[in-house]
C-alpha cells in the first residue's frame, strides 16, 4: 500500500488493460442502445403517422420531444453526475430510458407518445455526457482520443441494429414492437451496469466523497493497480463551489460560450436530416423498409465517420475536422432534398452523409471533453450538450412546419443545412478549438 503516486497518472501511463476495456465497453453499449432509442420513433414514423392520421406538423413535435428531453436531462444529471458520482447518475438514466421506451409501447395518442418520448430524452440527454466521460477516464492515454470515438461510433451501430431489428418488428408486431424491443435492451443492460461499472476513479479522487479511500481502493484492484494509503490532495477549487459555478469562471467561459453557439447550429441540422429521412424516402414512392434502409447506410457512413474522426484530429487538429465535416454534411442534406427515388444515389448519398454527421459530431464532443478539467468534464459536456440539444429540438419541428406549410422538400433541405453552415464558420474564425 502506498500514497506516493497518482493512480490517474499510472492508469494514463500503461496499456491498455481487459479490466479497461469491459469498463470502456459498457459505456460503448449504453451509446449503442441511446443510437437505437433515439430513432425508434423516427423509424415507426411512417406506419405510426398513418395509424393516428398525424400531420406533419404534430409528427415533427413527437419527433422534437425525445429531444427536448435529451437537453433536460443533459442540463440535469450531468452536474449530479459530477457532485454525487458517475455511477449513480448512469444507473437512473437506464431506468429512465426503459421506462419511457416502454411507456412509447403503451401510448395510445398524442400526449402519451409524447410524455414517453420526453422520459426517454431525459435518460438519454443525461447518459451522453455521463457515460462518455467514464470510457474517457478509464483509457490509458494511448487510447484516450479512440475510448470517445469508440462511444460515438457505438451510436450509429445501435441505428444499424435498430433499422434492421424494426423492418422485421414492424411486419410480426407493428411500431410498438420496436419499442417493446428498445424497452428490454435498456432493462437489459441496468443490472450488468450495476455489477461490471465501478464508480468513476476520477470522480473519487477529485471529489473524494464520503468512503472514497476504500471505494478507489476497490477500484485499483479491479484494475490492477497497487491500493492508496491515503488519498491525494484535491484539485484546486474542487471544494469552493459547485460544478456548475466552476464551469463559468473567466478561464472556462470563453470556450463554454463558442461551443454552446457553434454545437446548437450544428445540432439542429443533425437531428432533422436523421429523424424525417425515413418519411421523405417512402413520400418519394418507396417503401417503409426502404426509408429505414436508407437510416442505416446513414449509420453505416457514421461508424466509419466516428472511428476515423478520432483518428483524423490527432493529425490535422479538431477544428479542421470539423470544418471539412460540417460543410460536407450541409452539402449531402441539400443533395438528399433534390434526390429522385434511385436506390443507388441514396446509398451512395446516406453513407457519405452519415460519414459526415457522426465526423462532426465526435469532433464536437473531443473539443468539449479536452476543454475542461477532469473534475468539470460531465458539467462542461453536459451544458454544452444542453445546448446542442436545445438546437436539435427545432430541426424535426421547423421541418414539420414547413412541410405542413406546404413548402417543398428540396427548399426545405436548403435551409434546414445553414446551421451546418454557421457552424463550420464560427470553429474557423475560432482561434483555437
Amino acid at each position: 500500500m502506498t500514497d506516493h503516486y497518482d493512480p490517474r497518472a499510472a492508469l494514463a501511463a500503461r496499456p491498455m488493460t481487459a479490466a479497461q476495456w469491459l469498463i470502456i465497453a459498457i459505456p460503448v453499449l449504453i451509446n449503442m442502445i441511446d443510437g437505437y432509442d433515439i430513432l425508434a420513433l423516427a423509424q415507426a414514423a411512417p406506419v405510426l403517422a398513418r395509424e393516428w392520421n398525424l400531420p406533419d406538423s404534430r409528427l415533427g413535435e413527437l419527433l422534437s420531444f425525445s429531444l427536448a428531453g435529451m437537453a433536460l436531462g443533459a442540463l440535469g444529471v450531468a452536474p449530479v453526475a459530477d457532485n454525487k458520482g458517475r455511477r449513480p447518475a448512469i444507473l437512473f438514466c437506464l431506468m429512465l430510458m426503459s421506462l419511457g421506451m416502454f411507456g412509447a409501447a403503451l401510448s395510445h395518442g398524442y400526449w402519451g407518445m409524447a410524455a414517453a418520448r420526453l422520459v426517454t430524452g431525459i435518460g438519454i440527454g443525461g447518459m451522453t455526457a455521463t457515460a462518455g466521460a467514464v470510457a474517457m477516464e478509464y483509457a490509458s492515454a494511448e487510447r484516450r482520443e479512440f475510448a470517445p470515438s469508440a462511444v460515438a461510433s457505438a451510436y450509429p451501430v445501435g441505428t444499424i441494429l435498430g433499422g434492421i431489428v424494426a423492418i422485421a418488428l414492424l411486419g410480426e408486431f407493428g411500431w410498438r414492437g420496436i419499442f417493446w424491443f428498445g424497452g428490454l435492451l435498456s432493462a437489459t443492460l441496468l443490472p450488468v451496469a450495476w455489477f461490471f461499472l465501478p464508480e468513476s476513479l476520477e470522480f473519487l479522487l477529485s471529489r473524494q466523497p464520503n468512503g472514497a479511500l476504500e471505494k478507489t481502493n476497490k477500484v485499483l484492484a479491479r484494475i490492477d493497480l497497487p491500493p492508496l494509503a491515503a488519498l491525494p490532495p484535491m484539485p484546486p477549487r474542487a471544494t469552493d463551489s459547485g460544478a456548475v459555478r466552476e464551469i463559468f469562471a473567466p478561464e472556462n467561459r470563453g470556450t463554454l460560450l463558442r461551443l454552446c453557439i457553434a454545437h446548437p447550429l450544428n445540432m439542429f441540422s443533425f437531428y432533422f436530416i436523421i429523424n424525417w429521412a425515413p418519411r421523405w424516402v417512402t413520400d418519394l414512392g418507396l417503401s417503409t423498409a426502404a426509408g429505414i434502409g436508407y437510416s442505416i447506410y446513414v449509420s453505416i457512413g457514421g461508424i466509419f465517420g466516428g472511428l476515423v474522426a478520432g483518428w483524423i484530429a490527432g493529425r490535422v487538429g479538431v477544428r479542421r475536422l470539423m470544418m471539412v465535416t460540417m460543410f460536407g454534411m450541409a452539402a449531402m442534406i441539400v443533395l438528399f432534398g433534390l434526390l429522385p427515388a434511385v436506390p443507388l444515389l441514396l446509398l451512395v448519398n446516406g453513407v457519405a452523409l452519415g460519414a459526415m454527421l457522426f465526423a462532426s459530431a465526435c469532433g464536437c464532443w473531443l473539443t468539449i471533453a479536452y476543454a475542461f478539467p477532469p473534475q468539470l468534464r460531465a458539467t462542461g459536456l453536459g451544458i454544452a450538450t444542453t445546448a446542442g440539444r436545445i438546437g436539435s429540438i427545432f430541426g424535426p419541428a421547423t421541418a414539420g412546419y414547413l412541410l405542413a406549410a406546404g413548402m417543398g422538400k428540396p427548399l426545405i433541405a436548403i435551409l434546414l443545412a445553414i446551421p451546418a453552415v454557421a457552424a463550420a464558420l464560427i470553429f474557423a474564425t475560432a482561434r483555437r478549438a
